[in-house]
């Protein structure tokens, strides 16, 4: 015969398990209605981002901003936009690096408008120095080392004067501080030959300059020695020069050419 904690025992044990019931069943009905919450929100997102007003539909919904050399358009056909697409699919952050590797440009930000859809593309180009030559291509290089194609820019842009030969990656690295030297001249600079890496050898108003090994200090000195000799050749009209050699700054070389001697037939007439 079953005594009354038994019976006690067992009560408990049924009322447990119609609590454990419980439980579950409201757990079931709160998971129920986080899938259907869900479940309609992203439904919800996804006809919000296919309604006509949050469509990109072309580039005339693209707005480029800050760029002179570059036309709108030129920019306009790399920004990487499959066409019609949500708004909201569009990743500014990709779009940024996607141009900052393909156009001449040094910075880019890009911003959404959700109403109406569209896209402002803010640009920061980069302004060409000096005409180059890298890898057997043509191009162009900025104040900072960075150079780009010459088809990057379109055929109107006005080219730089100052070219650059054997340019290469030494040279790209030492290009910034030695352009800011150029820069602050008074003698105009066409042309710098690094051809050969012991031998700087620069094309200027004044004529062909020896630098020798470049150095940032030495390049400083010997552009100041040139501003010196600003009068140089109008003090040499009648005694041509081969070139100036700034190769020891602290004593500048003048090559002069040779006079050429006239052979016996020649100085009898």
């Amino acid at each position: 015969m079953a005594t009354t904690s038994d019976q006690v025992t067992v009560d408990d044990f049924t009322e447990r398990r119609k609590q454990l019931r419980q439980k579950r069943r409201i757990k079931f009905f709160q998971h129920l209605w986080q899938f259907l919450f869900i479940s309609g929100a992203t439904g919800s997102m996804l006809w919000v981002a296919t309604l006509p007003d949050w469509i990109l539909r072309g580039p005339s919904q693209v707005d480029i901003e800050g760029n002179r050399l570059l036309t709108q358009e030129a920019i306009q056909k790399l920004v990487p936009v499959s066409y019609p697409q949500s708004i909201f699919q569009v990743q500014p952050s990709a779009i940024a690096a996607k141009l900052e590797s393909t156009a001449p440009v040094r910075s880019v930000v890009v911003t959404r408008t959700l109403f109406p859809a569209r896209l402002t593309i803010q640009v920061q180009e980069r302004n060409p120095v000096a005409k180059a030559e890298l890898d057997g291509k043509i191009g162009l290089i900025d104040a900072d080392g960075a150079w780009m194609p010459l088809k990057s820019y379109p055929a109107n842009v006005k080219k730089p004067d100052l070219t650059i030969l054997g340019l290469n990656k030494r040279v790209l690295q030492v290009w910034p501080n030695a352009y800011r030297r150029l820069s602050q001249s008074h003698v105009k600079i066409l042309q710098l030959d690094w051809r050969d890496e012991n031998n700087l050898i620069l094309k200027t108003e004044l004529g062909i300059v020896h630098c020798g090994l470049y150095s940032d200090p030495d390049f400083a000195k010997q552009l100041e020695i040139l501003e010196r000799l600003r009068s140089l050749p109008q003090k040499l009209k009648s005694q041509p020069f081969v070139y100036i050699d700034l190769t020891n700054s602290s004593s500048p070389i003048l090559e002069m050419k040779t006079p050429t001697k006239l052979n016996s037939s020649e100085s009898k007439q």
